[in-house]
């Protein structure tokens, strides 16, 4: 069993609009003992506005005029033996661009089948004892699968599921996911390859890979690089939503590459150079941008920020300086980046909405537009005073530049959360 209650404040704001939210939230999860292999899982996620501020922004309590949800975004049926486990109804998934984000206080959820298999090495059997997202990450294994038929989900907004996605509440068909990930020792080093499929329905296929390369170089002490890309074409299929899009196709590329330290004493703690680039595609939607109905700018390319990233921006490039730490037995966790982007069509930090040409937002948009963004983050566990208890606090800020002689949107744009939670 595993329960939560989470005190939160919430503040974003730009030169055209102000919001603020104070919200108390939570949730339980309980997973039933195994027999012969099956077990049952299920679990609840609520959040009520408090009434201290304006009820303006949806992010923690949802739209308004709602005053909270609530929502069973679990209820599984589960079969485990040795390497295998598989999942059905609703349940948490982790993958690169369908994950459950758990960003607010209601993480996505998704109903379907799912499943994992360490093919070689041992599997991480107590993972599956718990209601942990199903994902191959963490395994110590070699070689794992996974795959997930998804047939609808509930938004982080949300307090009902349904078969349509982030871009249009028309019935979709879904979507599949196929998965493997592979490590081992190769001459000194350590070697970790990542590969997905996805078919979004109606919209978009998608092939994402990662690669990473680790070595020792002193004690304690590592140097990594990393490598990603995305692929994305049109889906294929007789039906097509792009049209909620105002697109006729999808074709984009994105391709990254990351180098930096990392320290054994948790390998949590890291400083890297990150790079992310897109070319452009015309006469695709947003001229090479990508298409991800499941999931929202949540940290897959190495240059995403909190409320920015190329996923969103489309063709362009970014760089910067990313860093993750821990101190006092990491009691205390920080992190910090600063990330530069070029965005070859900027319409000033905007890019939920897609009411202009090719998925654009109306207007005109500023060629090769300068933008940056800085995160900074901390979080501190309090179980001195009360075990399961912490603190954690979350800032974003952006800033979009020679906006001069157009209309600019959302900019500049800051976003601050400060979380109490008590774990239990």
């Amino acid at each position: 069993m595993l329960g939560i209650i989470n005190f939160s404040y919430l503040n974003h704001a730009h030169t055209r609009q102000d919001t603020h939210s104070l919200a108390l939230g939570g949730h339980l999860y309980v997973h039933s003992p195994q027999f012969a292999g099956f077990s049952l899982g299920v679990g609840g996620d609520f959040a009520t506005w408090t009434g201290f501020y304006q009820h303006e922004d949806p992010e923690l309590t949802g739209p308004y005029p709602s005053h909270g949800i609530a929502i069973v975004r679990q209820a599984y049926l589960q079969y485990h033996h040795g390497p295998f486990i598989i999942r059905a109804g609703r349940q948490f998934i982790d993958t690169p661009y369908a994950n459950w984000d758990d960003y607010t206080y209601n993480p996505r959820a998704f109903t379907g089948i799912s499943a994992v298999v360490d093919i070689i090495g041992h599997p991480k059997d107590e993972q599956w004892s718990g209601n942990s997202p199903l994902a191959i990450g963490g395994s110590p294994a070699t070689l794992s699968f996974m795959a997930a038929r998804i047939y609808s989900y509930a938004s982080r907004f949300s307090a009902t599921f349904t078969t349509g996605n982030r871009y249009t509440s028309a019935h979709t068909n879904g979507f599949y996911v196929l998965g493997a990930r592979y490590q081992t020792p190769f001459l000194g080093n350590h070697l970790e390859l990542q590969v997905w499929d996805y078919h979004f329905y109606g919209f978009a296929n998608m092939c994402y890979g990662d690669a990473e390369i680790s070595r020792p170089i002193s004690n304690g002490v590592f140097l990594f690089g990393n490598f990603q890309m995305v692929s994305e074409g049109s889906s294929g299929v007789s039906t097509s939503f792009l049209n909620a899009l105002n697109a006729d196709s999808v074709d984009a590329h994105i391709y990254g590459g990351r180098i930096g330290v990392k320290f054994a004493r948790n390998y949590d703690d890291n400083v890297a150079l990150v790079a992310d680039y897109s070319p452009r595609n015309y006469n695709s939607f947003r001229h090479g941008g990508m298409v991800h109905p499941y999931n929202d700018i949540s940290g897959t390319l190495y240059t995403t920020t909190m409320q920015t990233g190329i996923s969103d921006y489309g063709p362009g490039y970014a760089y910067g300086i990313a860093s993750n730490f821990g101190f006092f037995a990491n009691r205390l966790k920080f992190n910090a980046s600063f990330i530069r982007y070029l965005v070859r069509y900027g319409f000033g930090g905007s890019v939920y909405s897609y009411n202009g040409a090719y998925g654009f937002p109306t207007g005109e948009a500023v060629p090769n537009q300068k933008l940056w963004s800085m995160d900074l983050g901390f979080s501190y566990d309090l179980s001195s005073i009360l075990n399961g208890l912490y603190i954690a606090d979350y800032t974003d800020i952006s800033i979009a530049q020679n906006e001069a002689g157009y209309a600019h949107y959302q900019n500049p744009y800051f976003s601050n959360r400060f979380y109490f939670k008590y774990r239990f």
